[in-house]
């Protein structure tokens, strides 16, 4: 992997992003001596998954939330969907 300095990248970004884009090198930016950025090509570069819960994790947790609910609002069970906007906007 070839490296360079900030300064040296700032005057030569242009061909920096030729070598990434057309050589498939990756570039390392430094500053100080110490690695503040890196160049890849677009197909390389890693972009973390969305965070996605399980379904048994995602049911669990909406069915805590619902008993919490029923504990805090006797009844709420047989509050129809106009009643339940109501207290929510209460």
């Amino acid at each position: 992997m070839r490296e360079v300095g900030v300064l040296e990248a700032k005057t030569h970004l242009s061909a920096l992003l030729d070598a990434v884009e057309k050589g498939g090198e990756a570039v390392l930016i430094t500053r100080n001596g110490r690695p503040v950025a890196k160049l890849l090509p677009a197909d390389q570069a890693a972009s973390p998954p969305p965070r996605r819960l399980p379904g048994k994790e995602l049911v669990a947790r909406f069915k805590k939330l619902q008993d919490e609910m029923t504990a805090a609002n006797p009844g709420i069970e047989n509050m129809t969907w106009e009643e339940l906007k109501q207290m929510a906007r209460e």
